[in-house]
């Protein structure tokens, strides 16, 4: 399933996985989530919110187990300030990051062995009123980047340059507050594309996703499992 090679710093494996498969849907029962995640699954009012909290915490640390060597419950994985997921380091443990996303019906969790990483993965879908979310919250470049674009090519354009972003954004460990405070150097697409830090990837026909990393990004591996069979 994982290329047998280690993660080199300019290696980046990008696990895409189906949340409406039933293997997926049984993580959310495996307990592999810590306390503090079940007690925020506890205090959301939506149970299919909660359940995919818990389906996509147990989802990480099977990941990440692979890479660390250690058993799912043992992968410590706990909230940074900003309100990013990240590993406790171990003196026995690999120095690795990762960096996750969901949307539609697909959960993503991108590995890297360089200090940090972020990744977004994004549906395509109709994008109202892109030209305007593009005014407000891209560079001016950016923005001009959609100009004459229409339909279909405009929401990919679009999609293109958001998911840049927010892999900038998490990266970073801010989120999307990078993005609201204006902060147009940290997530300087052009600049991040031009030196190898960010890179684009289809894991799909419908999705579109983006990597990015604090060292240059050499190779990316997509890796689908096709079933349950990499649980065991």
């Amino acid at each position: 399933m994982v290329p047998e090679k280690a993660l080199s710093s300019g290696d980046i494996h990008v696990w895409v996985l189906d949340v409406t498969a039933p293997w997926y849907d049984a993580l959310a029962d495996s307990g592999l989530a810590s306390d503090s995640e079940r007690r925020r699954a506890l205090g959301m009012t939506n149970a299919e919110m909660a359940r995919a909290l818990l389906a996509r915490r147990a989802a990480l640390r099977q990941v990440m187990c692979r890479y660390l060597e250690l058993a799912p419950d043992d992968v410590d994985v706990v909230t940074a300030p900003g309100g990013k997921p990240v590993l406790l380091p171990t003196k026995e443990a690999p120095a690795l990051s990762f960096s996750i996303g969901h949307s539609g019906d697909r959960f993503g969790v991108a590995v890297g062995a360089a200090p940090t990483v972020g990744f977004d993965i994004e549906r395509f879908r109709p994008v109202p009123r892109a030209d305007a979310i593009a005014e407000r919250w891209f560079a001016s470049a950016e923005a001009r980047s959609l100009d004459g674009l229409e339909g279909a090519e405009l929401e990919r354009a679009f999609m293109r340059v958001w998911t840049a972003k927010e892999a900038l954004a998490k990266r970073h460990g801010a989120g999307l507050r990078l993005m609201m405070r204006g902060d147009v150097e940290e997530l300087d697409t052009s600049s991040e594309e031009e030196a190898g830090r960010l890179k684009w990837v289809t894991p799909g026909d419908d999705y579109l996703a983006a990597i990015a990393s604090s060292h240059e990004i050499e190779a990316v591996t997509i890796v689908v499992p096709e079933d349950g069979a990499w649980l065991e």
